[in-house]
């Protein structure tokens, strides 16, 4: 017999935070009035409520409510993957602190060169 239940919920849970809770405490956490969020949504205060509820939410409506909060709920999740993920920003960042860092080098070399000149 073929199961009818969704393959996304075989796991109930155990792989991925269950999202309703993670949205739920994120909003208690930032005392953020969930009447203001489901009147930005466009929904009712009980149809927020029944998102707390979900261990799966659409990508579309995880999107609405990171928008609707100001709050990157995709890269916040992200940090629960087992692999890192570096941004486009990010390596920017990075290959700027590297630049900086080979300058400072460079600076104090000609600083201690400079200190030598001094002594003598």
């Amino acid at each position: 017999m073929i199961s009818t239940s969704n393959k996304y919920q075989n796991g109930k849970g155990e792989h991925y935070p269950a999202i309703g809770n993670f949205i739920h405490y994120h909003i208690i956490e930032n005392k953020i009035k969930k009447a203001d969020v489901a009147r930005t949504l466009g929904i009712l205060p009980t149809g927020l409520n029944e998102y707390f509820k979900k261990e799966s939410l659409q990508f579309a409506i995880i999107w609405k409510l990171s928008m609707a909060m100001n709050y990157n709920f995709i890269a916040h999740l992200g940090e629960y993957l087992p692999y890192r993920f570096e941004t486009t920003r990010e390596k920017a960042l990075k290959e700027e602190l590297a630049q900086k860092e080979a300058l400072l080098q460079k600076m104090e070399i000609q600083m201690e060169t400079l200190r030598e000149l001094i002594k003598k």
